[in-house]
C-alpha cells in the first residue's frame, strides 16, 4: 500500500483554480481562522516533524527551504499523566470533524474520568489548531490519514519511547485514522505492537451506495420520534399548567444532569398544541427541504458554515424562501442529537435542546412569516390561549443562535481531510459520484460553468487538488487488522446510519477481536460521554469511562469482556445492546455500492 502511495506522489500535480472563481473561493491560501489558528488556550508541547517522509517528491514544494518541508505537530498531556506509575494506561484520543479541535483545557467530562487513573494524551492533528501548516492551498496535499498516522507513531516513540500505547480511543472521522494505525502498527513485522487496543466512536464506512440516504432518512424520522415522545397524552385542549409528564421522560431528573446548563424542561416543552394533521405535514415539508439541501448543497453543516454568503444568493432564497440560519443548525442538530426511545438514556439536555430544534423546524415549515410568531398560526391551534409558545420559540430561536458558532474547528482539515480521506459526502454528491473518482474529476467539476451546483464547484475551488489522486469512499475493510477493537454506536446516529458501524465491526476488525455495542436512543454525539466541556460528571458518564477503562485492560479477551456479569450490569445499566454476537447484522442496509 505505502509502494503504490509512493509511485502515485510522483504523479502528483496540482491544478489552479479556476478562473472563474468567487474572490472568496479563488484564494489560494487559507486563512488563521479557516485553519483553525487562534492565539488563546493552552500551548501545548510542539514536536517538530516532517510533512512528507524524507525523500518524497512532495518536497519540491519547499523550494529549497527546510522549514516549508517541516511543522510544529503540537500535544497536550492530561492532567496526572505520569508514566512512573506503571498501573495508568496509556490512552491517545484523536477527535472527529475532520478539524474537531481538542486538547487537555478543552475535553467531555469522561475524558477526565480517564484522566483521573490512566495517562491520556492529545494532540492537534496537521493542518489544524496550534499543528497549523502552511496555509497554501499547494500544501492541502499533505492533509491525509496517512500522514496523521505517521504523526502518531512519532508522537508514541517522543511520549511512550518503547512503550505502546494500550488504547487509541478515536471519535467520528478519528476512527478513520486509528483504523489506519492498528493496520500499519498493530501487529509490525518483526516487532511488537504500537497499539494494543481501540476505541471506536461512532465509527463511520462511507463504501454503502445509500449513507446519505440512509442519513436523511433517519433525521426525518428522529424529528418524528421528538414529536411524539414529547407529547402528553391528547386532550380537548392543550393545558401548559405543569411539567410534571416532562419530567418522567428524562433519566437524570435530578442532579448532576449530563449538562452544567441550566436546561430544565418546562410546561411549553410539551408538544401537545400540535395536532397529527400538522405534524405529519412538518415531516413531509421537511423531507422535502432535505432532498433540496443533498441535491443542491451537499448537507446542512455545509449551509450553516457558509451562510454570510448563502443568505445574499438570489437562487438560495428561492429555493429555501428565506428559511433563516438557525432552521439549517437545527436540521444540522437533529443529524447529530439522536432521538427519545422508551427504553433508553434520555437526558434533560439532551431534551431541551431537540425540542428546540423540533419547535424551530415546525415554525419556519408552517409559519406565513417565519420572522413572526402569533398563538393562532396553524402549528399552534390546539394550544390553550394562557400557553405562551411564541416565548417558548424565542428563546428556542436563541438557544440555537448562540450554539451554532461555538465549535472549535479547522475548515481547511474539514474539506481537504473530508474530501480526500472519503468521509465528507457532499462534494461527491453533488458531483454525482457513487465510488471512486480522481483528482482530475473534482477539478473538472470546479471549473464548471452555469449556475446548476455554483455553490458545490465555489467551495472545492477553495482546496488543493492533486490531479492524479485516487479518491475512494472510506472502507474500513481495505485496512482490516487483528487489534481488538470497541466500537460504540447510538442508535439514532443519523451520521453512520445505514448500517457504517455494523460494516466496521464485521469487515474491518479480525473474527472475535471486536465488540459492538449500540446505545440505544443516542446520536453521533453519544451525549451519555458529557459532551459540554467542564460539566459535572454525572453517574452515567461514570459508568461510560468505566466501560472504556474495562475494554481496554481485558481487550485481550474481548469474548472475556462480552460474557462479563459486571460488564452485562453496566451494560443495563447504561440501556446498551451488545450487538456483536447478533444473526444477519446488517440484512436490512442497502445493497453495497
Amino acid at each position: 500500500m505505502i509502494a503504490r502511495l509512493f509511485l502515485a506522489y510522483f504523479l502528483l500535480a496540482v491544478f489552479p483554480a479556476s478562473p472563474g472563481a468567487s474572490a472568496h473561493g479563488a484564494a489560494d491560501r487559507w486563512t488563521d481562522k479557516e485553519m483553525g489558528r487562534s492565539p488563546g488556550g493552552p500551548k501545548g508541547i510542539a514536536l517538530r516533524a516532517p510533512l512528507p517522509a524524507a525523500g518524497r517528491p512532495e518536497n519540491a514544494l519547499c523550494k529549497g527551504e527546510s522549514s516549508k518541508c517541516t511543522f510544529q505537530l503540537t500535544y497536550f498531556l492530561g492532567d496526572g499523566f505520569d508514566l512512573a506509575r506503571k498501573q495508568r494506561l496509556n490512552i491517545l484520543f484523536i477527535p472527529g470533524g475532520p478539524g474537531a479541535i481538542v486538547d487537555s483545557g478543552n475535553r467531555s467530562v469522561v475524558l477526565q474520568e480517564l484522566e483521573r487513573r490512566h495517562n491520556v494524551v492529545y494532540f492537534h492533528p496537521r493542518g489544524m489548531g496550534r499543528s497549523v501548516i502552511d496555509g497554501g492551498k499547494e500544501y492541502d496535499r499533505f492533509l491525509r490519514a496517512d500522514y496523521v498516522v505517521e504523526d502518531i507513531e512519532r508522537l508514541r516513540q517522543e511520549v511512550l519511547k518503547t512503550r505502546p500505547w494500550d488504547a487509541i480511543y478515536a471519535h467520528s472521522w478519528g476512527t478513520v485514522v486509528a483504523q489506519r494505525y492498528a493496520a500499519r502498527f498493530g501487529r509490525p513485522k518483526g516487532a511488537p505492537p504500537k497499539v494494543m487496543s481501540l476505541v471506536l466512536s461512532g465509527p463511520v464506512d462511507r463504501h454503502r451506495a445509500d449513507t446519505q440516504g440512509a442519513r436523511s432518512r433517519m433525521i426525518v424520522e428522529n424529528l418524528k420520534m421528538i414529536f411524539d415522545y414529547y407529547r402528553s397524552p391528547a386532550a380537548a385542549h392543550c393545558q401548559c399548567e405543569s411539567s410534571t409528564f416532562l419530567r418522567t421522560l428524562v433519566t437524570d431528573f435530578s442532579t448532576p444532569q449530563i449538562s452544567p446548563r441550566d436546561n430544565r424542561l418546562e410546561p411549553t416543552d410539551n408538544f401537545c398544541f400540535m395536532k397529527s394533521d400538522v405534524a405529519d405535514n412538518v415531516l413531509k415539508r421537511l423531507e422535502k427541504v432535505i432532498s433540496e439541501i443533498d441535491e443542491n448543497y451537499g448537507s446542512a453543516d455545509l449551509i450553516v458554515d457558509n451562510f454570510d454568503r448563502l443568505e445574499q444568493d438570489k437562487e438560495f432564497n428561492q429555493r429555501f424562501q428565506k428559511l433563516p440560519v438557525e432552521f439549517f443548525a437545527a436540521v444540522r442538530y437533529l443529524q447529530m442529537s439522536g432521538a427519545p426511545v422508551n427504553d433508553g438514556l434520555v437526558f434533560v439536555a439532551d431534551s431541551r435542546n431537540r425540542i428546540n430544534a423540533a419547535l424551530l423546524i415546525a415554525h419556519y415549515l408552517t409559519a406565513a412569516d417565519g420572522n413572526r410568531c402569533s398563538p393562532k398560526e396553524v402549528l399552534f391551534q390546539a394550544a390553550a390561549a394562557e400557553c405562551d409558545y411564541c416565548a417558548r420559540l424565542k428563546v428556542a430561536i436563541q438557544e440555537q443562535r448562540a450554539s451554532i458558532g461555538g465549535r472549535g474547528e479547522s475548515l481547511r482539515a474539514s474539506y481537504v481531510f473530508g474530501i480526500y480521506d472519503g468521509v465528507t459526502r457532499w462534494a461527491p454528491q453533488m458531483m454525482g459520484e457513487k465510488g471512486c473518482f480522481s483528482g482530475r474529476d473534482l477539478a473538472k467539476f470546479a471549473d464548471g460553468s452555469g449556475s446548476d451546483k455554483r455553490f458545490g464547484r465555489d467551495q472545492v475551488r477553495r482546496v488543493g487538488i492533486v490531479a492524479e489522486e485516487k479518491i475512494c469512499p472510506w472502507n474500513p475493510a481495505d485496512y482490516r487488522h487483528e487489534v481488538p477493537a470497541l466500537l460504540l454506536k447510538g442508535s439514532r446516529d443519523a451520521v453512520v446510519a445505514g448500517c457504517q458501524a455494523e460494516d466496521f465491526y464485521q469487515n474491518g476488525v479480525g473474527k472475535g477481536r471486536a465488540v459492538l455495542l449500540e446505545f440505544r436512543g443516542l446520536g453521533h454525539d453519544l451525549s451519555v460521554g458529557n459532551l459540554s466541556f467542564g460539566a459535572e460528571a454525572s453517574i452515567w458518564s461514570k459508568r461510560f469511562a468505566g466501560l472504556l477503562e474495562d475494554f481496554v485492560k481485558m481487550s485481550s479477551s474481548p469474548e472475556k469482556f462480552r460474557s462479563s456479569a459486571e460488564i452485562k450490569e453496566k451494560l443495563r445499566q447504561l440501556k446498551v445492546s451488545d450487538r456483536s454476537g447478533e444473526a444477519k447484522l446488517t440484512a436490512s442496509c442497502a445493497k453495497n455500492s
